[in-house]
């Protein structure tokens, strides 16, 4: 049986009808060449398609098109470099292992777009402007990152502001790009002396409205300087777009670490998490030191993903900002302040995860671990195996593509094997790419042994990665996938999907599957995808409490009680079934993700109280779907994951993230702020009794760090 065929046997009927459809009509095919050819070849199961081949056959079909135009599109807005690259994978049919030794992947395309762009010929023209703005009562508005005053900060005046997934715009009067904390320190007072606010951006990957305002001052802890301006950065597509060698870039280790000890590690918040994977994996013996949890993505500052409370997966992990052990900030007043847990340990709460309320964060310093190592088993199992359906569920209402025999026998050591995984895994994750018959598990433990370890994904998979988000790029916004996409609304779904779980390793089934675990460093392991980034798309995700067995109380529950999993299966399947509701018109387009994740100390974190830990769970969609489809279908998931109850009859405390899409949504009719606002009402009045305290002791004032620091949303929060 062909790796195709394995994924694809109960759901390949709509990849054959897109191949029929292209046979039929010799216009359409004749636009997409190749394409009909691939699709036979997918669901065959006489016929072997290599990952490899899969994505440059696609790649090649635009290529060949005479009519579509958007390979050549696409590839216009890469530098030279990378685009030879793509070239020689797709033309010349080179393969990734030899091309990958020329290959170091570079800052996004959106990420190119929206980060403030320093052009040296245009440098001296935003000058005068911001002048000319901001002279009338004689005082400079050129700053400083040195108290030499020999290094002004790179600026730009009235650049609009646009966050990575296009929900947020705004028209701030400054932005500047410094690279030192004395420079935050005199746009801070430069803001005070104009009654502007201050607020802080990296690779604004947030959906919800947490940046600034029109006419405020916005920071950016990023800038990117053009390729043409700069031709070495041309010619090597990586992380030499970045500004490098700042303050607020470093890495460093306060103390000597100890051989099996925890380790602090203080870096500066523009740090990504591309550098800092590195970083880790360069250190040796008793210095090589890794987080236990993150995000997945790579592009993204840790000052960006501490901010608004960011976890990663595992019942045994809190949140990035428990990790946090001082945090040094701007204030209202323009000082440097510090807060940790050895000095003030009753403020932390707050300031790990306080939305830049206390002021511009410029340093965290962060608890690490001693290096070990990830012993990945990613599986494609049946999606009615992964994760069972609740038991309310009859057979009758699963998707016929979805559903298959099990005896009594097999249900239960399907549902045991998911509780083991979901409960004691170190890492626990889940995906279910739309209307594949599949999900892909990527549930796994750890070992402080790292022999057999190699890097992962290799330079070649990493490339793969990017090709694969070309790909994805080009089906978006190809002409002729749009006409199929009018004739089956299914189309983008359908290819994406067989895209993203094609991608996805697996290490087969056998008895034993960690004979072909994938053995890498742990911080390779928590950033196993390195090109999601490229790929724009929507997401909405809640924080769901697990609830305790046995009928009791979450509240009178102990870290240690058995967990009632069937609120998780629900949420999942309540998840599959409103897509399958929605196949008309497919509004998800991506994946459904879950993750199981601890519970928190921090004040204002979607996951604190919830003594048993957290289904982290969203629905994800392309960036170019319309707000008219996306939105209500957004809703309605939401409404079914905000119907779930405790055994006593009681809503669950479900809440969102902080920086996923929610600000304008609804639960229970009523706006999901309000909800927040209620949700958060004991924490809200701790979080400013606490920023009160903090002030005191510090010397500022909190209605001036509101008007200074705050924006529309927080001030609804935490000030009305």
């Amino acid at each position: 049986m062909s790796h195709a065929e394995h994924i694809f046997q109960r759901s390949n009927s709509r990849l054959k009808t897109i191949s029929q459809k292209l046979q039929d009509d010799h216009k359409l095919g004749h636009r997409l060449p190749g394409l009909s050819k691939l699709l036979d070849d997918i669901v065959d199961p006489e016929t072997d398609v290599p990952r490899e081949n899969s994505v440059r056959r696609l790649l090649r079909v635009f290529w060949e098109s005479e009519e579509d135009g958007t390979y050549s599109s696409i590839l216009g807005r890469y530098s030279r470099a990378e685009s030879k690259l793509i070239r020689s994978f797709v033309e010349d049919e080179d393969s990734a292992d030899n091309i990958c030794k020329d290959f170091d992947m570079g800052m996004s395309l959106g990420a190119r777009e929206e980060l403030p762009v320093v052009e040296k010929s245009r440098f001296k023209t935003a000058v005068k402007c911001v002048r000319k703005a901001f002279h009338r009562d004689g005082k400079p508005s050129v700053l400083y990152n040195d108290e030499s005053r020999k290094a002004e900060i790179t600026f730009h005046a009235d650049k609009e502001f646009q966050n990575w997934g296009r929900t947020v715009k705004n028209k701030p009067s400054l932005t500047y790009v410094p690279s030192t904390s004395y420079g935050i320190q005199q746009i801070v007072k430069y803001a005070k002396s104009k009654n502007l606010k201050v607020r802080a951006s990296g690779y604004r990957h947030s959906w919800s409205p947490v940046f600034g305002s029109d006419g405020q001052i916005m920071i950016s802890t990023l800038g990117l300087y053009r390729a043409t301006k700069l031709p070495n950065f041309e010619s090597l597509p990586g992380s030499q777009f970045f500004v490098r060698g700042t303050e607020l870039n470093s890495i460093d280790f306060v103390g000597e670490p100890r051989k099996g000890q925890k380790r602090l590690v203080q870096v500066g918040t523009a740090v990504t998490n591309e550098m800092f994977r590195k970083w880790c994996n360069e250190q040796e013996l008793d210095r090589a030191s890794t987080l236990p949890l993150n995000v997945i993505m790579v592009e993204i500052t840790l000052g960006g993903s501490n901010a608004p409370i960011c976890h990663g997966a595992g019942r045994r992990h809190p949140t990035l900002s428990d990790l946090v052990h001082t945090i040094e900030y701007v204030d209202v007043n323009g000082n440097m302040q510090t807060i940790s847990k050895d000095k003030d340990p009753s403020f932390m709460s707050v300031a790990s995860g306080c939305f830049g309320l206390l002021g511009i964060v410029t340093h965290i310093t962060l608890e690490l671990d001693p290096m070990s190592y990830a012993v990945m088993v990613p599986r494609k199992i049946p999606v009615m195996q992964a994760i069972p359906p609740p038991p309310e569920l009859s057979d009758d209402d699963i998707p016929e593509a979805l559903r298959i025999e099990m005896s009594p026998q097999q249900r239960a050591e399907a549902q045991a094997a998911f509780e083991r995984y979901a409960a004691d895994d170190f890492y626990s994750e889940w995906f279910w790419f739309p209307y594949t018959s599949k999900v892909w598990v990527n549930c796994w433990n750890t070992s402080a042994d790292g022999a057999g370890a190699s890097e992962y994904p290799s330079r070649a998979g990493v490339l793969l990665q990017w090709a694969e988000t070309v790909a994805i790029q080009i089906l978006q916004e190809s002409e002729a996938v749009l006409d199929l996409q009018n004739l089956f609304p299914w189309t983008q779904a359908t290819l994406l999907s067989k895209l993203g779980l094609y991608a996805m390793p697996d290490v087969g089934d056998g008895d034993d599957p960690e004979e072909n675990a994938i053995r890498t460093q742990l911080p390779n392991g928590l950033h196993f995808r390195r090109a999601i980034q490229n790929v724009r798309v929507r997401d909405v995700e809640l924080e769901i409490p697990l609830q305790p067995a046995g009928g009791g109380s979450l509240r009178d529950a102990g870290p240690d009680d058995a967990v009632d999993w069937t609120p998780v299966q629900r949420a999942w399947w309540a998840a599959i079934l409103a897509a399958y509701a929605h196949r008309r018109t497919c509004p998800q387009r991506m994946p459904l993700e879950m993750r199981v994740t601890g519970p928190s100390a921090v004040t204002m974190a979607p996951f604190r109280g919830h003594v048993l830990g957290t289904c982290s769970i969203e629905v994800l969609t392309l960036g170019s779907v319309d707000d008219d489809d996306w939105l209500p279908y957004a809703q309605h998931v939401v409404d079914r994951w905000m119907e779930l109850k405790d055994s006593r009859g009681n809503y669950l405390d479900s809440r969102p993230h902080w920086a996923k899409e929610w600000t304008g949504l609804t639960v229970r009719g009523r706006p999901m702020l309000e909800y927040v606002k209620e949700s958060y009402r004991g924490a809200i009045a701790e979080f400013r009794e606490t920023m009160g305290r903090i002030a005191e002791s510090q010397g500022w004032d909190v209605e001036e760090a509101r008007q200074r620091f705050s924006n529309e949303l927080f001030d609804k929060i935490f000030f009305e």
